[in-house]
């Protein structure tokens, strides 16, 4: 009676469904009333199959199935006699039959079409599972399961062979030609499947580096049917750069046909897109104007016919000659195959960087901005080292507001050396100095990793050029007419003067305009008033809630707050770059003066730079600068022979133009009548009764700088010894600029 409750106090949901014909049972296969009892396979469900028939087309409980229904309680296997489950594996380690692995291998290699391996393979496979094998019976296993998955699997394994002889460096020309001849011989007919492969693609890299011309061209003819698809593959890509790198103008001109049509797929492709880059950098002027004219419109990439001719300019060019409203239909159709590359984030080579230059050339404001917008940051720093990569930098740095040039110099971070000493990045950095208001991220960012290499910088070719900017921003003397243009854009950067001035003008015909005549309104009781109040007050503290509290007011783009010369004070004082670089060049005076880079470097710091910016800093450093340069003519000797010593500062070409060049040019401190100018530092300290014996070769212009110097008592004090030379015709009386 107890088990009989225990059943009854089971909840109908609970309880397991009892098949008919068998006993109740736990979760273990125990009958719920004792012991184990268990019905016969097949037992209740000979009337219950007959009544029961499922919806629908199963097959489930169809003819012929009869045989999948067992009793609850039945193993997956059979028992066997012993009364236990069967084993994997009989007492001598062999596998039973029914575990048998060998079918699986057969039938595969039916499939592949290989011939079966050793009676050795199959019967370790067999006997034994792969953890109980010895090395080499494993090792053996792994090699036979390549074979059957890769079906070039012999050939490859030939060929890596053959090429680890190839490549070894102190190998014989006629040795390595054989072996590359015997390797492309072998894989000649296959080469596809080859190219795509992890190590047979670097194998047929070497053969296209080392075989003849004839071996060369036959490879580019079995491959050019499929350059499109092996463009795209991780491995197969690298051959089409071997075969453009060793291609002929006709077979360049093949490539390029193929490619034609695919250009702006291919450089959002995360492989592709260096093929594109590679033919870009490999073609001609033409062939590269073909190239980004199917970013133009859908008829350069449609039709092959329709092409640029060679007297065509750019995008501003064509787009003259067409009328308004294909110009629309242009900007917009470059509008949509720029925007994916950029959010793909491939934006490292040329070709995407003069479509993108050319298209912020011609596109509407708006459209800049949204460039800007999506290229701040991190994107920008992998575009600036080309000529248009850094256009469209200074582009963007020009058009954003005060938060998008925080985070564009945040973004230069640990490589502002790197960007300082590039051709063209380094006229990013000469933007920043001009555009960006906040001089202290400038400094904290910037100037802070420039002082740690200042030495390396001031001497370098391009990397002086930031020093420079400082001291004499847009010298004709010093930047070439190409980096000036890269500074300039059409839109151009307002100061907040002339940004007033312009809302002022906008806001004065509004003014002047007559208002309409409000109605009379009726007053209203003091209750009315409160209610009216209230609801006022509701309804903005609704708008408080609905607004971006963050955002704040929208902020003005392509606006330079400072005045220039005050960013400039602010540069050289924040960072103590201003005394840092004075200090510089007078520990390296001599490697400064005799050097055509860094000659002009120590001229503008010994002048106090533009405004006289660096007396305002550093005065004191300066005079130390102008007694270290005497100290080193004091120091020359007058030369005996005609040689020329490059050590010599009076006799060497750059340091005697540059010393002459301070002395005309000197005038002393602004701000201490009383301290000497470098004139009258150095003649009373190295030229004092030398006039005479360094009048001759190079030396002569330096002392004939002193007829014409602008500090008034140097000259009255070498015009002793000057008349002389002059009246004598050893030097000549100079004449003012």
């Amino acid at each position: 009676m107890a088990a009989l409750k225990s059943v009854k106090s089971v909840s109908p949901a609970k309880r397991k469904r009892q098949i008919p014909g068998e006993a109740a049972t736990d979760s273990q296969g125990r009958s719920k009333f004792g012991g184990f009892k268990k019905a016969k396979v097949g037992e209740g469900f000979q009337g219950r199959s007959q009544e029961f028939k499922p919806r629908g087309n199963s097959t489930k409980f169809g003819k012929g199935n009869e045989s999948r229904c067992v009793s609850a309680g039945e193993s997956r296997f059979e028992k066997n006699r012993t009364g236990k489950f069967p084993s994997k594996f009989d007492k001598t380690g062999n596998s039973t039959a029914k575990f048998d692995k060998s079918s699986k291998f057969q039938k595969s290699e039916a499939e592949y079409g290989h011939s079966a391996k050793s009676t050795s393979v199959e019967t370790t496979e067999k006997n034994a599972p792969e953890s109980r094998l010895d090395r080499k019976a494993r090792k053996e296993l792994a090699e036979h399961r390549k074979s059957l998955r890769r079906p070039n699997y012999e050939l490859e394994k030939e060929v890596k062979r053959l090429w680890e002889k190839m490549r070894q460096r102190d190998l014989e020309k006629t040795e390595r030609s054989e072996l590359v001849t015997e390797t492309m011989t072998k894989m000649k007919g296959k080469m596809m499947e080859m190219a795509t492969s992890h190590i047979s693609s670097r194998v047929l890299q070497s053969c296209l580096k080392h075989c003849t011309k004839a071996e060369r061209d036959s490879v580019f003819e079995e491959l050019r049917p499929h350059i499109l698809t092996l463009a795209k593959e991780t491995y197969a890509y690298h051959i089409v750069l071997r075969m453009m790198d060793h291609a002929s103008k006709t077979q360049l001109q093949h490539v390029l046909t193929t490619l034609h049509g695919n250009v702006v797929s291919l450089l959002r492709h995360p492989v592709g897109s260096a093929v594109i880059e590679h033919a870009y950098q490999q073609a001609n002027g033409h062939q590269r104007k073909e190239l980004v004219s199917e970013f133009y419109s859908p008829e350069f990439r449609l039709f092959k016919g329709v092409t640029l001719a060679e007297s065509d300019g750019g995008l501003k060019d064509m787009m003259a000659k067409e009328p308004a409203s294909k110009q629309n239909t242009m900007v917009q159709h470059m509008m949509m195959s720029i925007q994916p590359i950029l959010e793909k984030g491939i934006v490292d080579h040329h070709i995407t960087h003069r479509a993108l230059a050319e298209y912020l050339s011609v596109c509407k404001r708006s459209m800049v901005e949204d460039v800007v917008k999506s290229l701040t940051g991190p994107l920008l720093l992998r575009m600036i080292h080309t000529r248009d990569g850094a256009r469209i930098a200074v582009t963007c740095i020009n058009m954003s507001t005060a938060k998008e040039r925080k985070l564009i110099i945040k973004s230069m971070k640990g490589h502002v050396k790197k960007i300082a000493c590039d051709e063209y990045s380094s006229v990013v950095l000469m933007a920043v100095l001009d555009l960006v208001d906040d001089t202290t991220l400038v400094s904290k960012v910037i100037i802070s990793e420039l002082l740690k290499d200042l030495k390396e910088i001031v001497s370098h070719k391009y990397g002086r050029r930031f020093v420079l900017h400082l001291l004499a921003p847009g010298e004709h003397r010093y930047f070439p007419v190409d980096v000036l243009k890269l500074l300039e854009h059409p839109a151009g950067v307002c100061t907040l003067a002339q940004l007033q001035e312009a809302v002022e003008i906008d806001a004065a015909p509004a003014a002047e305009a007559v208002e309409p005549a409000k109605p009379k309104e009726k007053k209203k009781s003091k209750k009315t008033k409160k209610a009216v109040d209230a609801g006022e007050k509701e309804a903005e503290g609704e708008d408080a809630d609905d607004m971006d509290v963050d955002e704040g007011p929208k902020e003005l783009r392509g606006v330079s707050k400072k005045d220039p010369a005050v960013r400039r004070q602010e540069l050289l004082t924040g960072g103590g770059l201003g005394k840092k670089l004075v200090e510089t060049c007078s520990e390296m005076a001599q490697e400064l003066l005799v050097s055509n880079i860094g000659t002009e470097v120590i001229y503008e710091v010994a002048m106090g730079g533009i405004d006289n910016v660096l007396w305002k800093i550093a005065g004191e450093e300066i005079l130390t600068l102008h007694k270290a340069l005497a100290d080193l003519v004091a120091k020359s000797e007058v030369p005996t022979s005609t040689s020329v010593d490059d050590a010599n500062v009076m006799t060497q070409y750059f340091s005697s133009r540059t010393l002459r060049r301070l002395i005309v040019n000197s005038q002393g401190s602004p701000f201490d009548k009383k301290a000497p100018s470098f004139a009258a530092i150095l003649y009373s300290d190295a030229l004092k009764g030398k006039c005479e014996s360094w009048a001759k070769d190079h030396s002569a212009k330096v002392i004939s700088g002193y007829t014409i110097c602008k500090d008034v008592k140097a000259r009255k004090a070498a015009s002793s010894e000057i008349k002389k030379l002059v009246e004598t015709g050893v030097i000549k009386q100079q004449e003012k600029a």
